[in-house]
């Protein structure tokens, strides 16, 4: 496997809408590949997509989610603006990111763009400058002038919008929406390739789940259908490695390789599991990362709760629900490495 297949494959999937709600294209795109690798798949009746290859061993599961941070139209102002409700169960992306930043709404007839529009410094006073962003202020410009010419593009209450970023390569950055959770799929697909050309096959569940940035709400279904030894989340981790965290207790960092999670806001990971990585890692001469996750969830905690043993696998991302994600490549090919190792 290159850096470029790699690249190559996370570039696809990142740029595929896929809101909370809307993952239909994204599954698509990842059963396809599963399917060319000789897994056998399926879909529930909320969209989840599960990837089944019988081999020997223990049951792995090996679970990534598959929609990504979004908005949804709440509201068409006469004047042709539109305000927006964020499709997503915590605080909304924050507001510091998001003046200007262009989106794409997903309609019938295509995708139209539009970006946040908020009152400029020409027209506040000098006090006011000094008052957060908040997301409520906020609108968005679709150059159009009437709720008519809005309809006519086929938006309404209830279109999805996603960021319009693509994903870019600057230096050893990879950088875009959608790291949160394209990484997994990638991931995914890409031990699909090499288990299927792989003699000893492990016995495996692939999982990409859906709603999980509305509640982890996919994964609750999943962890009740699939019956298995253990289970391997990947996802997006946190990193304190720009100027102004240097205090906030994170010590994970880009090219670090993958951050083994102890605990995030929901639950304690297996101690078993998290063991058996690093030991992987540490005789692979894999470099890892380890983590303590605050203000953060994961689709772990419902096979947890179904009383299987969970670890976390965290991609390290800078600047997590913006559209300027940032991971490196590097880190993904270490926690293939690493994820490879552990289940054949």
């Amino acid at each position: 496997m290159e850096d470029k297949d790699m690249l190559e494959l996370l570039k696809n999937l990142a740029e595929i809408p896929g809101p909370v709600g809307h993952e239909d294209q994204v599954q698509q795109a990842i059963e396809k590949d599963w399917k060319k690798q000789g897994f056998k798949t399926s879909r529930d009746k909320i969209g989840n997509l599960y990837g089944r290859l019988e081999g020997s061993g223990p049951h792995w599961a090996i679970l990534g989610h598959s929609d990504s941070i979004g908005f949804i139209v709440q509201q068409i102002l006469p004047d042709g603006f539109l305000k927006l409700a964020p499709n997503n169960a915590a605080a909304p992306p924050d507001a510091r990111f998001l003046p200007g930043v262009p989106l794409k709404f997903l309609t019938p007839n295509g995708a139209i763009e539009g970006h946040f529009g908020l009152r400029c410094g020409h027209l506040i006073s000098a006090d006011n400058r000094k008052d957060p962003v908040v997301f409520d202020d906020m609108f968005i410009d679709l150059g159009l002038d009437s709720r008519d010419a809005v309809k006519a593009l086929g938006i309404d209450i209830g279109t999805d919008a996603v960021f319009a970023a693509p994903l870019v390569q600057r230096q050893e950055n990879i950088v875009g929406p959608s790291m949160d959770d394209r990484v997994a799929g990638t991931l995914q697909c890409m031990l699909a390739r090499n288990l299927n050309e792989n003699e000893d096959r492990p016995n495996l569940t692939l999982i990409s789940s859906v709603q999980e940035e509305i509640g982890m709400k996919g994964a609750a279904a999943a962890a009740k259908k699939i019956d298995c030894d253990a289970a391997i989340v990947v996802d997006v981790g946190l990193t304190g490695d720009i100027p102004t965290s240097k205090n906030d207790y994170m010590e994970t960092k880009l090219g670090g390789g993958p951050t083994i999670v102890y605990k995030d806001f929901s639950i304690h990971y297996a101690p078993d599991l998290i063991n058996k990585l690093e030991k992987k890692a540490e005789k692979s001469k894999i470099p890892f990362q380890k983590g303590i996750f605050k203000n953060y969830n994961a689709d772990g905690v419902h096979f947890f709760q179904q009383g299987i043993p969970t670890a976390l696998l965290a991609i390290p991302c800078r600047y997590t629900h913006t559209p300027f994600e940032t991971v490196r490549l590097s880190d993904l090919m270490n926690t293939f490495n690493l994820l490879y190792k552990v289940i054949v």
